[in-house]
């Protein structure tokens, strides 16, 4: 049964209104490593370990598949996050561990910082393939007393169970309408959005097959969507083309990771707000989700990487602009070192560090609480 009116969570649905400031994309538990065994092998597995490791200091030469792991870099790959090794960490990201947060009382920890400084509800993007965990969703939910909201649909063709070979668009669609109208995880735990949907800079056949049964899932359902593009403005309009084509409701839903996946201007011009703008006339929910996220020292081209202030200014465009209604803001938490526990900003940044920034910035109270409590509640609240 869908429960229009509310907002689904993992343990059933609730009023928008009791949400509370709500992170709109994070991942709860989540592991993202494939069962790799080596470095290598997740190097080659994904379109994001090679952007993570194709240094030299990792052994890549620019322009080449290789010639291979250096030792030294290897040898990283069995270690546990420690302050011995935590900016190291941060600026390679190449730890198995690194690549999973799958303890449940790390979580729990994390999730009453979060309440402790005025969080109300999570939204868990672990889309299939990423190890989604319902039950350990509702572990943390009972424990925390924080509103949690299951996701569905399927991540990058890297992470897509095999049967979605064999699957039509159809058979996918009706694979992501079980999870939100029966639910799963033995007890029928409901998704309460579609997505993280996985798209590579390229779109694999299967990703938009996926796409496409997204699409059409939402239509049916009324629930959010969610797009995870691939880098740059060609992969994002591609994605915002098939979603036309499907008749999705634009207006419910997210193209996320916008603060880096969007700018395609090398500096100084990469944060030229026109590119934001732009995308805002689709009437999309634009998601500046990688709040933390201070890393210009892993940029690899040349196209600047945003900080938490040029964030804020991005949106801050779109406000005067008249879109404050389709901005939302989140930290896409998903490597162990972001959180508090190892060293990270955790999911305490937003409501302890950024709303203090926002303030300085000339964010008024009002508009704080639409971008933090009043937005998400409205998207995801099931037509």
């Amino acid at each position: 049964m869908i429960h229009k009116g509310k907002v689904q969570t993992v343990l059933g649905p609730v009023e928008p209104g009791d949400l509370g400031l709500t992170l709109p994309h994070e991942h709860v538990l989540v592991d993202m490593t494939l069962g790799a065994c080596s470095a290598e092998v997740l190097i080659n597995q994904t379109e994001s370990g090679r952007a993570a490791a194709t240094t030299a200091q990792a052994g890549w030469e620019p322009g080449e598949d290789g010639p291979g792991t250096a030792a030294s870099f290897r040898a990283r790959w069995n270690e546990p996050i420690c302050l011995e090794n935590r900016a190291d960490v941060a600026r390679n990201w190449f730890y198995y561990g690194n690549y999973k947060i799958a303890s449940i009382d790390d979580v729990i920890y994390e999730a009453n910082l979060f309440k402790r400084h005025g969080g109300g509800c999570i939204v868990d993007q672990t889309s299939i393939g990423l190890a989604r965990d319902p039950q350990g969703l509702q572990q943390v939910s009972r424990a925390t007393g924080l509103h949690i909201v299951m996701a569905t649909s399927y991540y990058t063709f890297e992470y897509h169970p095999g049967e979605l070979e064999e699957l039509d668009v159809e058979g996918v669609q009706d694979r992501i309408m079980r999870d939100i109208e029966v639910g799963v995880g033995g007890a029928g735990i409901q998704a309460g959005i579609i997505g993280e949907v996985g798209l590579s800079t390229t779109m694999h056949p299967r990703e938009e097959k996926v796409l496409r049964a997204s699409a059409r899932a939402q239509r049916s359902s009324g629930l959010p969507l969610s797009i995870h593009p691939g880098f740059g403005p060609d992969a994002i309009w591609a994605a915002v083309r098939i979603l036309e084509e499907e008749k999705a409701d634009l207006s419910r839903t997210i193209m996320c990771h916008v603060d880096h996946r969007l700018a395609s201007k090398p500096a100084p011009n990469s944060f030229d707000p026109d590119q934001w703008l732009d995308l805002a006339k689709t009437g999309m929910y634009l998601e500046f989700d990688c709040f933390g996220w201070e890393e210009s020292y892993r940029q690899r081209g040349k196209i600047d990487m945003p900080n938490d202030a040029i964030r804020l200014n991005e949106i801050m465009a779109l406000v005067e602009a008249g879109h404050g209604h389709r901005v939302l803001m989140s930290h896409d938490l998903a490597l162990q070192h972001w959180q508090r526990k190892y060293g990270g900003h955790g999911w305490q940044h937003i409501p302890e560090t950024v709303t203090a920034l926002m303030r300085y910035k000339g964010f008024d109270e009002d508009l704080i609480d639409q971008i933090l409590i009043d937005n998400p509640a409205e998207f995801l609240t099931i037509a």
